[in-house]
């Protein structure tokens, strides 16, 4: 750990400039990596308690211990000799499986690890109540909601042009486009590309996944949450029982997920945004393929308009799937 955080002086020039918001990490092969520090919170300081419970928020709770903080990367991963980096000013990485995604963060050392389920939640959660909701790279290289906001576009291509690869440089958009709408916040949570996340599945439309923020967890680990996505006419809906797995991808709106009569909800799938709720409302819209083994990825990318955003979900896709449009970002904890 002593390598991870020795001082150096691009370390100190981030943190100065930042007030210690952004920090930068090193991997087991010396390349840095621009991280966003997530101090530790609970649901009852979000003022969720009467949704969510109280206690210290999932993505601080590694196997049952508390963490201070969380380190989230800042930009979208690129690749570097089969190392994650987050830097800005990059042309995401994509077309990459999620067995890669996740090798390419857990190769960089311990405590490193594809972003998760919980940290993507806990932020999503935090950006609702602060009041803060960030636009990103929409259409084209573009906000399809805000036409002025724009980033360069690696492929050369003109924002709000309908040709190429619409993906924009890393970091590259307007603080809009930032979680807190700071210079210093987490860039292109909405837009740009998809991003796989872990510890979480589902199988035939049951839902596996961890209790808490516990990364270290094998996979055959994950527990099953004893609930379901199932495909129901047509709909998708959570379920305490399991439907009939269908081969076809369905979708909707996120904040009107169907839920069957008499579901008992569930406290984690509340606070994993799988449940929605009146007070957890978040724009995105959420596909399911109830057959088979499902891996998601949230967030959107750059052309999918309103149907993007922090609570935009995919459970469509194999493990093996990859895309122009899909990548990943690096998260640590020490």
């Amino acid at each position: 750990m002593s390598i991870i955080f020795s001082p150096d002086s691009l370390r100190a020039q981030v943190e100065a400039a930042t007030g210690g918001h952004i920090t930068v990490l090193y991997d087991d092969q010396g390349y840095p990596s621009f991280m966003r520090v997530i101090p530790k919170f609970r649901y009852e300081d979000l003022g969720l308690d009467s949704v969510l419970g109280t206690g210290v928020a999932s993505a601080f709770m590694v196997g049952g211990q508390e963490k201070s903080e969380i380190f989230i990367g800042q930009y979208q991963a690129d690749l570097y000799n089969g190392r994650a980096v987050s830097l800005p000013g990059k042309d995401p990485r994509t077309s990459i499986d999620y067995d890669a995604a996740k090798a390419a963060c857990e190769d960089k050392g311990p405590g490193w690890h594809l972003m998760s389920m919980h940290e993507w939640a806990a932020i999503a959660l935090w950006c609702k109540v602060n009041g803060f909701i960030p636009r990103g790279n929409t259409d084209w290289g573009r906000a399809h909601d805000a036409p002025h906001e724009t980033a360069v576009r690696p492929d050369g291509g003109t924002p709000g042009v309908s040709s190429g690869t619409g993906r924009t440089a890393t970091g590259g958009g307007p603080a809009s486009w930032r979680h807190d709408g700071r210079a210093e916040g987490i860039a292109d949570l909405v837009g740009n590309v998809w991003e796989w996340q872990d510890q979480f599945k589902i199988v035939d439309g049951e839902i596996y996944c961890t209790t808490d923020n516990d990364f270290t967890a094998g996979e055959a680990n994950w527990q099953s949450a004893g609930h379901f996505l199932n495909n129901v006419s047509g709909t998708i809906t959570l379920d305490n029982s399991q439907g009939t797995p269908t081969d076809a991808g369905i979708s909707n709106d996120w904040n009107s997920t169907a839920k069957a009569t008499g579901y008992t909800e569930s406290e984690l799938m509340k606070r994993l945004m799988i449940s929605p709720q009146t007070e957890t409302e978040a724009q995105g819209r959420l596909y399911v393929n109830s057959s088979g083994e499902r891996l998601p990825y949230r967030g959107g990318n750059w052309y999918y308009g309103s149907t993007a955003g922090l609570g935009a979900l995919i459970l469509n896709s194999p493990r093996s799937y990859s895309y122009t449009s899909f990548g990943f970002r690096p998260a640590f904890v020490g």
